[in-house]
């Protein structure tokens, strides 16, 4: 099992922040999740109390998507036709999307090609410099360093993040886990902790920015601005020369669109 993360910055002009939030969890995220090669699809949209605390989000939140390997990414089956993937019965979306004809004939249109037509009207695709914000892609496989349990009402920290110049991603990987990994789990507060490391065979997919994420899990927001603030957190902080600045940072709780296998 793979998992791919995308980082999101709404259309800076279609929506309000809360509108846009609650498009993306409630219309483009439900009409996604019927992509049938897709295994689980868990959206993290960002604590609107969030982004004047600390960490400061980077991004109005991520899709974290799970697939059975990297050759169905470097060879998607066929997309279904949108009338074939959205029924009546799926309720709002159906007439939103394919009793409207929103973006097409619903037996013409793909179920991709509608998801690409809404993607350019919700979130920030646009080619103004500079870009680099916009762009955030992994391609990775995840690795359990803190096994805990988590509930719904627990609040995530994302960290989306490169390897300094100069390392291998094997150098990355191998300090991620052995050195910097066991300095997080010293984390107060830290319920579980999940590393997902890029796999090298994406990166020929052309589309990686990153080298990695991490997922941490607290019971609350003040939980995390707490451990922010300890002599643990900032001792791995001083564990420098493995990350390059500035990471993508994302602050939200889980919204399952589609679950993930277990095990």
């Amino acid at each position: 099992m793979i998992k791919v993360i995308s980082a999101a910055i709404k259309h800076p002009r279609n929506r309000t922040l809360p509108d846009f939030q609650e498009y993306w969890a409630t219309r483009h995220g439900p009409m996604f999740a019927r992509t049938p090669h897709l295994r689980g699809y868990v959206q993290h949209i960002t604590l609107l109390e969030a982004y004047d605390g600390d960490p400061r989000p980077t991004h109005d939140g991520a899709s974290m998507f799970y697939y059975d390997d990297v050759d169905v990414l470097r060879s998607p089956p066929p997309s279904p036709k949108l009338g074939e993937a959205i029924k009546p019965e799926d309720g709002d979306i159906y007439d939103w999307y394919v009793a409207s004809r929103r973006y097409g004939d619903p037996e013409v249109i793909t179920l991709a090609e509608n998801t690409i037509a809404d993607d350019r009207q919700l979130f920030d695709r646009e080619s103004g410099w500079p870009t680099h914000h916009k762009r955030t892609h992994v391609v990775a496989r995840e690795h359990v360093i803190v096994d805990g349990p988590t509930a719904p009402s627990m609040v995530k920290a994302l960290f989306i993040a490169s390897r300094m110049p100069g390392l291998s991603l094997t150098e990355m990987s191998q300090h991620w886990l052995e050195v910097h990994g066991p300095l997080v789990s010293n984390v107060p507060g830290l319920r579980r902790y999940v590393q997902n490391h890029a796999v090298a065979e994406a990166y020929a997919l052309g589309r990686s920015t990153h080298d990695g994420w991490a997922e941490m899990w607290f019971d609350d927001l003040p939980a995390l601005r707490t451990a922010r603030q300890s002599a643990e957190w900032k001792a791995l902080q001083q564990d420098v020369g493995l990350f390059a600045q500035p990471m993508a940072v994302v602050v939200a709780r889980e919204g399952v669109q589609k679950p993930p296998p277990s095990g």
